[in-house]
């Protein structure tokens, strides 16, 4: 015999003293329990399958290089994602070197993407790797990119 009462959710049964449970009905009650559980688990709008939660979890990629003065170089780096933006900075530097008597400036700092740069660095078409440049003389009104100075170490993030 079925129980007396069922639960409001799941509908298992809810035996009261007088019920007398059976095999079925406990039979039953874990069909009923499992399809529940598996239709739970089994929503990928309510949970994420292994590649998106590898996304969500490695949303960052760092690394660094030693400038090596070459006027402009490719950064080749592991990044395991294709990148949408990133950022390089000098180690040691600030981001920018201002010389007021002679309006130059020195920038160590550069900021990456697929759709827009600053001066002196660029995301790749590969979009995991970039371009650095070193300014022999000035790029655009005083501005000078030193990105890829000599024995200078540069660190460098990129996001997905």
């Amino acid at each position: 015999m079925s129980s007396t009462n069922k639960t409001k959710k799941l509908n298992l049964n809810s035996w009261i003293g007088s019920d007398k449970p059976e095999r079925i009905d406990f039979n039953t009650d874990n069909e009923i329990i499992e399809q529940a559980i598996c239709e739970h688990t089994e929503d990928t709008v309510v949970h994420i399958d292994e590649s998106e939660r590898d996304k969500w979890n490695n949303y960052m990629y760092t690394g660094m290089y030693y400038g090596d003065g070459s006027v402009s170089r490719v950064v080749e780096t592991n990044c395991p994602f294709e990148a949408r933006i990133g950022f390089v900075f000098a180690n040691n530097r600030t981001i920018s070197i201002a010389r007021f008597s002679t309006s130059m400036k020195n920038n160590y700092l550069g900021i990456f993407g697929f759709l827009a740069n600053t001066l002196g660095v660029r995301l790749n078409n590969d979009r995991k790797s970039f371009t650095v440049n070193q300014s022999p003389a000035s790029m655009t009104e005083n501005e000078y990119s030193n990105l890829n100075e000599a024995s200078v170490a540069y660190h460098y993030v990129m996001f997905r």
